[in-house]
């Protein structure tokens, strides 16, 4: 009689019995009540992208030189005379939607932070509508006069968008979203 091995662990051989993986438990209320892993790292995320929108505005105006220059060189490839006035112009203007976008950028990513961690079913949604805004703006980083910080930037705000809302999308999330929304005893 041959001697039968048995294996226990994540590779063995002889699993629950019927061939599927047992399943992650998911989230369930305790004391005190305290959002799940998935859900604070949401929020922390979103607060982050949320600084980084702040920093726009520093970067906007340090490479405020650099940008001069990219439409300087954009206006000479298109054979058009512009003057240091009409240049010192679009680059304020420039500067200035920067700084709006970059403000309620910054605002939108804290307000979704805190709306996560409450644990709101219609702050999902808004992040699912927020994230082909966040595409736009990566194309939009990618304009010839764009540095590459500002395609870097917008390269970041696209897969931080992007991770939030995988992991608004998890399980336990889901479940921290029910819970908040139609509570149990």
């Amino acid at each position: 009689m041959a001697r039968q091995i048995q294996w226990r662990g994540a590779l063995s051989a002889d699993g629950a019995g019927d061939g599927r993986r047992p399943e992650r438990p998911v989230w369930r209320p305790g004391s005190p009540v305290v959002p799940p892993r998935s859900i604070v790292e949401a929020s922390r995320v979103m607060q982050f992208a949320g600084v980084l929108s702040l920093l726009e505005i520093g970067r906007a105006f340090l490479t405020r030189n650099d940008l001069r220059a990219a439409f300087a060189g954009e206006s000479r490839a298109q054979g058009a005379a512009v003057g240091a006035d009409d240049l010192d112009r679009v680059v304020m203007i420039s500067l200035t939607v920067t700084v709006v976008w970059a403000v309620i950028a910054a605002v939108t990513w804290f307000v979704m932070a805190r709306t996560t961690l409450r644990g709101s079913r219609w702050g999902r949604w808004i992040a699912c509508g927020l994230l082909p805004v966040a595409i736009g703006a990566f194309f939009g980083g990618l304009l010839p006069t764009a540095g590459l910080f500002a395609r870097v930037f917008a390269l970041a705000m696209l897969l931080l968008g992007a991770w939030a809302l995988v992991l608004l999308w998890q399980r336990d999330s889901s479940a921290w979203i029910r819970f908040t929304t139609q509570p149990q005893d």
